[in-house]
C-alpha cells in the first residue's frame, strides 16, 4: 500500500478536505458481478476518470450461501468472494473505499442481497414485514416463476424479528471483523461505510400503511406510546379511547376522518424511530468508527407521496449515521414531478448522492444511453443541495452468476462509462470532465449560494396526519399538495428557496427568508404555530395556505395564529408565482431553461448552471444580474443538457457545455457568449473550458446512434 487513507471528516453534509468543504466525487464498482481478474484494469479506468473513492456494496448472499459455512471473504470458493484482494487492490491504486455490507442492498441481485435462508418460507423462525392489511412485503427470490421469465416474489423479513435479527448482526459482526476493521484507514482503504438501502429494503419512501405491522414492530410501537405517554389514561386522553393497557392499543391501518389526528402522528413518528432504530441495529455489530452514511431514496409519484417521504425521513434523529441519497426517480429533464421529488430529496438535509444514475438506460429509462440526462441530473441536485455525487455505476459487467440473479440482464448496467469489455466511452469524458471541474472549484461552488428569498415551512406532524387521507378529500389535510404546488411555481419564476421545519427552527432562522409558506388546516403543533406566529410579528413576510388552526397537538384549542392574523396572509391556494414574480433575478429573455446562480459572499465569483429541458430549445438568452449589474449570455446547448460555467469578474473563466444528445438525436455547436466574451465550439459536440485550457468531444451522431 501507498501513502495513508484519512477516513473521511463530514461537517453539515459535506466531505471536508483538510477544513475546506469538498464536492465529493465517487463510483460503484459491482466487483461481485465481474471475472476477478478483470478488477485491477477497471479500477484503473475509473481512476483515469477521476475518481478517487470507489462505493461498493458486499452482498452477504455472495458471501455466505451456506448458513453452515462461515462467509467466503478470501475467494476460496469463487474467485470473485475474495474482497479482502479487491479492497487491497483498490489500496494499491490510491482510492479509497466506502464499504456497503448491508445486509440489504437491492442491486437488482435476487432477493436484494439477503440469502436464501433468511426469507421466511425457508425459515419458519423469522416474521415476515407486514402491511396494515396483515400481508407480507415482498421481494424478488431467487426461483424463477412458473413462467420461467420473472421471478418468484417472496416475502421480506420483519427487521426486527429476533431470529433474523440474530443472523444479521452476525453477518455484520462478521463483516466488521473480518473485512472492515483490519482495512480501515489509516492502514486500509476504507473511509467510511453505507447500511441498509434506501431506507430498511428500498422502501423508506413507502406510505405509512406499507410497514411494519409485524408483531416484533407493534410490540416496539407499543413500548414507544408508552415512553410518550407514561400513563395509559394520558394516551386515552387524547385519543378518545379507553384502552386497559399498551397491548391493546391498536395501530392505525386506514384512515378515519372522526379519528383523533395524533394516532396517525403518532404513527407517523414511530415510523422514523423504526428506521432510526434499525440503522443503528445494524451499525453497532460493525464495531467501526468510521462514518457511516445511509441513501434514502426520493419521494414517490403518488398523491400521498411527499408527506409519506417527510414522515419517514427524519435524520435529525440519526445521530452519527448520515444523510445521502440515491437518484432512481425518473428522467428529470423530461418529467416534472421526477425533477420536484428529486430537488426535495437534496433540500431536506444537505448530503452527497450515493446513487447517480450514469449505466442504466434499459432497466430504467432509455434517455439515460446518452450522458447528456446524468449530466443534467447531476447538476440538477449538486445545485439542490448535494455535496457531491455517484456514479453508478462506474463500469459494466458480463460475468453471469445465478446466485446472485436468476434472469440476467447482461450487461450489468448496459451503458456504463466503461464497457463490460473495458473499453472508454463518451461518457467516460464527460464524467472525468465533471471530475476535473469539480476538483478544481469544488470547495468554491460549495461556498457560492444561490439566492433563496422564500422558503417553504413543514411540519412533520403535518405531514404525518396528511400522508392518510386518500387523494380527492378536501376536507382533509393538504400539507403535500401545497408543498408540491409551491415548488412547481418556484420553478417556473426560476427561484431557489429553502426548505424549514417549523417545530425546531428558531423564529431567527426563519427570517433569514423575506418570504414564508406554510400549509395551514385545523391542526398544528403549538412549537410551529408559535414559531409562525413570531416570524409574521417580526417583519416576515408569511403565507398561510388553507384555514387558520384551531388545535395544538395536545388537541387543545390553539389561538397562537389567529392572533396574529393581522401580521399575515391567509389565502385559499400557493399564489408565489403573483406575490414575487416582481423581485429582482436572473431573466430568460429567449428559451426555456432552469438556471441556478451561486454567488460568492465576498469575491466577484459565481458559478452559473443553465439547463434545457428535454423539450427545450438549443438557444437560450438569459439577463443576469450580478452584483447589482445587468449581464447578458447567449447559450447554444442540447436539450436534456446545458451547461456550467464559472464566472469571475466579469470573465467566464471555466465552463463544461453539453452540445450533443444522441438519444434526443440533437448535436449542436456549442457556444456562450457572456458580455461579448465568445467560448464553445465551431463543430457539433461538447466543449471544455478549464485552468485556461480547452478540449472538445466530437459528436459522431451516427455512431451513436448505431450503438443505441
Amino acid at each position: 500500500m501507498g501513502e495513508p487513507f484519512s477516513p473521511l471528516h463530514i461537517h453539515q453534509g459535506a466531505v471536508l478536505s483538510g477544513r475546506t468543504p469538498g464536492v465529493f466525487i465517487t463510483a460503484d464498482y459491482p466487483y461481485y458481478r465481474d471475472d476477478a481478474r478483470n478488477w485491477a484494469d477497471r479500477l484503473g479506468s475509473l481512476k483515469r476518470m477521476g475518481i478517487s473513492t470507489i462505493t461498493v456494496y458486499i452482498p452477504w448472499r455472495h458471501h455466505q450461501v451456506d448458513p453452515a459455512a462461515a462467509p467466503d471473504f478470501t475467494g476460496r470458493t469463487q474467485p470473485n468472494r475474495d474482497v479482502l484482494g479487491f479492497l487491497r487492490l483498490c489500496a494499491d491504486l490510491g482510492l479509497s473505499v466506502i464499504a456497503k455490507p448491508g445486509p440489504f442492498i437491492h442491486a437488482e441481485v435476487n432477493y436484494g442481497g439477503l440469502p436464501d435462508w433468511v426469507c421466511p418460507l425457508n425459515n419458519p423462525k423469522i416474521e415476515a414485514l407486514l402491511n396494515a392489511g396483515g400481508e407480507a412485503e415482498t421481494w424478488a427470490g431467487s426461483r424463477a416463476a412458473a413462467d420461467g421469465a420473472a421471478v418468484e416474489q417472496w416475502p421480506l423479513p420483519a427487521p426486527f424479528s429476533p431470529e433474523f435479527l440474530r443472523l444479521t448482526v452476525d453477518w455484520m459482526r462478521r463483516v466488521g471483523e473480518e473485512v472492515i476493521r483490519p482495512l480501515s484507514a489509516p492502514d486500509g482503504p476504507i473511509v467510511a461505510l453505507q447500511i441498509a438501502n434506501e431506507g430498511i429494503y428500498s422502501n423508506g419512501q413507502h406510505a405509512p400503511w406499507a410497514y411494519d405491522y409485524s408483531p416484533s414492530a407493534l410490540a416496539l410501537f407499543r413500548q414507544f406510546l408508552a415512553d410518550q405517554y407514561r400513563a395509559i389514561a394520558n394516551l386515552n386522553r387524547l385519543y378518545g379511547g379507553e384502552y386497559p393497557d399498551w397491548s391493546a392499543v391498536p395501530a392505525p391501518r386506514r384512515w378515519d376522518a372522526g379519528a383523533a389526528p395524533q394516532r396517525y402522528v403518532d404513527w407517523g413518528e414511530f415510523s422514523a424511530a423504526y428506521m432510526d432504530k434499525i440503522f443503528r441495529a445494524w451499525a453497532e455489530p460493525l464495531e467501526s468508527s468510521l462514518p457511516v452514511f445511509i441513501n434514502q431514496n426520493p419521494p414517490l409519484g403518488a398523491p400521498y407521496g411527499l408527506d409519506a417521504w417527510l414522515s419517514r425521513v427524519e435524520p435529525e434523529r440519526w445521530g452519527r449515521v448520515e444523510y445521502g441519497f440515491t437518484n432512481w426517480v425518473g428522467d428529470v429533464s423530461a418529467d416534472e414531478s421526477a425533477f420536484h421529488r428529486y430537488v426535495l430529496t437534496a433540500k431536506r438535509t444537505p448530503g452527497p448522492n450515493l446513487e447517480e444514475n450514469w449505466g442504466f438506460a434499459a432497466l430504467y429509462a432509455p434517455a439515460y444511453a446518452d450522458a447528456s440526462t446524468s449530466f443534467y441530473q447531476t447538476l440538477v441536485i449538486l445545485n439542490s443541495g448535494a455535496t457531491g455525487f455517484n456514479v453508478y455505476t462506474g463500469v459494466a459487467t458480463d460475468f453471469p452468476d445465478r446466485n446472485l440473479e436468476i434472469v440476467p440482464k447482461l450487461p450489468y448496467p448496459d451503458v456504463a462509462p466503461v464497457t463490460a469489455q473495458g473499453e472508454w466511452t463518451p461518457k467516460a469524458e464527460i464524467v472525468r470532465w465533471l471530475a476535473q471541474f469539480f476538483n478544481l472549484y469544488g470547495a468554491e461552488f460549495l461556498a457560492c449560494r444561490t439566492l433563496k428569498p422564500a422558503a417553504w415551512g413543514y411540519s412533520l406532524a403535518q405531514a404525518r396526519l396528511a400522508a392518510w387521507p386518500p387523494a380527492g378529500d378536501s376536507g382533509a389535510p393538504q400539507h403535500g399538495l401545497h408543498l408540491g404546488e409551491f415548488q412547481r411555481q418556484m420553478r417556473a419564476l426560476r427561484l431557489d428557496y429553502g426548505l424549514a421545519n417549523l417545530e425546531t427552527a428558531s423564529v431567527d432562522e426563519l427570517l433569514a427568508y423575506p418570504f414564508l409558506y406554510a400549509a395551514g388546516g385545523p391542526y398544528m403543533p403549538a412549537a410551529a404555530q408559535r414559531n409562525l406566529a413570531g416570524y409574521a410579528r417580526r417583519g416576515g413576510r408569511l403565507t398561510l395556505i388553507g384555514a387558520l388552526p384551531e388545535l395544538d397537538e395536545n388537541n387543545q384549542p390553539c389561538t397562537l395564529l389567529r392572533e396574529a392574523r393581522e401580521t399575515l396572509r391567509a389565502v385559499p391556494a400557493v399564489d408565489a408565482a403573483g406575490q414575487l414574480a416582481d423581485l429582482p433575478r436572473t431573466e430568460v429573455v429567449k428559451g426555456e431553461a432552469d438556471l441556478w446562480l451561486r454567488s460568492h459572499p465576498q469575491r466577484d465569483l459565481h458559478f452559473l448552471t443553465v439547463l434545457i429541458p428535454a423539450e427545450g430549445q438549443t438557444s437560450v438568452h438569459l439577463s443576469l444580474l450580478l452584483n447589482g449589474r445587468r449581464h447578458s449570455l447567449e447559450l447554444t446547448a442540447a436539450p436534456s443538457a446545458g451547461a456550467i460555467l464559472r464566472l469571475e469578474n466579469g470573465r467566464v473563466t471555466a465552463a463544461i457545455l453539453k452540445g450533443s444528445n444522441a438519444y434526443l438525436g440533437c448535436a449542436v455547436a456549442p457556444g456562450c457568449t457572456f458580455d461579448g466574451q465568445r467560448i464553445g465550439l465551431a463543430e457539433p459536440g461538447d466543449f471544455l473550458l478549464l485552468d485556461g485550457q480547452t478540449a472538445s468531444l466530437p459528436s459522431d451522431l451516427a455512431a451513436e446512434k448505431d450503438a443505441r
